[in-house]
């Protein structure tokens, strides 16, 4: 499985081992592509005072092997060095759009919606990194299906602090192409598939139709588009590892409360059940994926409450809130019994020996 350090370095990607309509939003005047010719894609980055990360970002989004490319920086009135950072690139696919104040994370995301000029869009926030294959492999799956609204690529997490990759768990069921987006959506809900928001390319138009981003989901407003999107018919999928998504301490959702990342997830699964009603017809599909959707949120929230416990989140601060979630746990299976162990190992160790293994884990690093 490649690594971070290689999807830097290679052009190349390695084989992975098995392992209600809302309101149209405004377009720029777009770049038409001529007869025969593959679509114009916007690699769109939105930033807000992230200097430090922002250059790898934007040198690596300029490398793509495919040709047909622009790199949009919507910058949310940044104070640190991003100016400084944009303007040391010399590259006319590069654009820039300077926010006079902060609009917030959603709505910054949104001006690059509504300044896209490509026919798709791959939003890659300024943290994380894609390959230079990614752009190449999800047009080459879209020349088969051109109005398809959506293709996943399996993308890789990268621990920043250890600097320890994450690969990402590659499908045993489909093979890069076109399929079904349900098929998609039941081997992400079963986590049969690794995908990153920055490994998703979406069609620009749909995305405008839709209204773009929504407002009121801090951790999860790029899913609120992007699994939904799997129930409109087909969608593409590739499976090989296109991307990377950073994980570390300044990231949006290590700040996020408890109580609103289990909030946002629980939207999430309540927004697939109901878009499931309206798109699946097939009574006995639609509630084998409303089942899986359950199972995934119950997963979801053991992994999220171990997090926060090894964060130091104290037992009487969990305490109501295992209470309020306990009747999602009931949907957890078989498979998931290690999870669920080591989520009652973490909650009956003391707060001073998590405190203690923290630090030693920091002295590793």
């Amino acid at each position: 499985m490649r690594a971070s350090s290689e999807i830097e370095k290679s052009a190349e990607p390695a084989n992975l081992r098995r392992s209600g309509v809302k309101d149209i939003m405004p377009g720029p005047d777009r770049i038409a592509p001529t007869p025969g010719t593959d679509p114009l894609v916007t690699i769109a980055i939105p930033t807000f005072n992230r200097a430090a990360w922002l250059q790898d970002c934007v040198r690596l989004a300029l490398a793509q092997s495919y040709p047909r490319f622009e790199v949009l920086v919507s910058d949310n009135a940044s104070t640190d060095e991003t100016a400084l950072v944009l303007s040391q690139f010399k590259d006319e696919r590069l654009r820039v759009v300077h926010q006079p104040n902060n609009i917030g994370a959603t709505e910054n995301w949104n001006v690059c919606v509504a300044q896209a000029r490509g026919e798709y869009i791959v939003f890659v926030p300024d943290d994380d990194r894609i390959a230079p294959w990614l752009l190449e492999r999800c047009i080459a799956v879209i020349r088969g299906e051109p109005q398809v609204p959506i293709v996943m690529a399996l993308g890789e997490a990268r621990v920043v602090a250890s600097g320890r990759t994450l690969p990402p768990q590659a499908s045993r069921n489909l093979k890069t192409g076109i399929w079904d987006g349900v098929d998609i959506l039941d081997e992400y809900l079963e986590r049969r598939i690794t995908v990153q928001g920055c490994t998703t390319m979406l069609r620009t138009e749909t995305l405008r139709v839709w209204g773009g981003f929504p407002g009121g989901w801090p951790f999860a407003s790029d899913l609120a588009r992007h699994l939904p999107l799997l129930l409109e018919g087909k969608a593409g999928f590739i499976n090989e590892c296109c991307g990377c998504y950073s994980l570390h301490n300044a990231t949006q959702t290590s700040r996020l409360a408890l109580e609103n990342h289990l909030d946002d997830v629980h939207k999430l699964v309540d927004l697939i059940t109901h878009t499931a009603e309206e798109r699946i017809k097939d009574e006995q599909r639609r509630r084998g994926l409303q089942l899986r959707a359950n199972r995934f949120l119950a997963r979801e929230a053991v992994g999220i409450i171990i997090s926060y416990r090894k964060r130091g989140a104290e037992l009487s601060e969990l305490r109501p809130i295992l209470w309020n979630w306990r009747r999602h746990f009931i949907s957890l299976r078989g498979r998931d019994i290690f999870s669920a162990t080591t989520l009652i190992g973490w909650l009956l160790l003391p707060a001073p020996l998590i405190g203690w293994l923290r630090n030693i884990k920091r002295k590793l690093m």
